[in-house]
């Protein structure tokens, strides 16, 4: 793609923040302070803007510590991936992509599924049971990132991409 074809396309999708390389929790709070400027300009109210952040966050991490394509410089590995803000009807659409393996494709589909067929008070109850036990063996974090995603966000998707030998993740958050 030419970079006057980038520049179209982001625009079209009005597109107002995007981030693609390796990601560091150093880099993720550098780039934090004008993503926060960014989303307060786009998203509304305070309330949306923190709603907004907090998935921008979230979803950043994951790429650090979920990607399956990894980098290493000045001694600190990075994931490698892709996060976008844009508006979309109205609202502040929340874009990462980011390759797994197979393993994290299939645990991916099967803990976003029962998510998805959850209720806000099953949500809760989730939420709270995995405060309770810890996060799940293998979590990197306290594995309450998508649980709270679904809690507070308006609609989510997600898909499977297969592109150049990679499995790609793409998951979507409107706010």
């Amino acid at each position: 793609m030419k970079t006057d074809e980038l520049h179209n396309l982001l625009l079209k999708r009005k597109t107002f923040f995007c981030y693609s390389g390796p990601l560091t929790e150093k880099i993720l709070t550098a780039i934090s302070v004008a993503v926060r400027l960014e989303i307060g300009e786009n998203a509304g109210d305070e309330r949306t803007e923190k709603k907004v952040f907090g998935n921008f966050v979230e979803q950043a991490q994951n790429i650090i510590r979920y990607s399956s394509e990894k980098t290493t410089q000045d001694d600190q590995t990075s994931g490698v991936g892709t996060v976008a803000l844009s508006m979309s009807d109205n609202s502040v659409l929340v874009e990462a992509v980011n390759a797994v393996d197979e393993n994290q494709k299939d645990t991916l589909t099967r803990n976003l599924e029962a998510l998805r067929k959850m209720d806000s008070a099953e949500l809760k109850s989730a939420y709270r049971s995995r405060l309770k036990d810890g996060p799940p063996e293998g979590s990197k974090g306290a594995g309450l990132g998508f649980i709270d995603i679904a809690r507070k966000s308006t609609k989510w998707d997600f898909e499977f991409v297969e592109e150049q030998g990679k499995i790609l993740f793409i998951f979507k958050v409107w706010n």
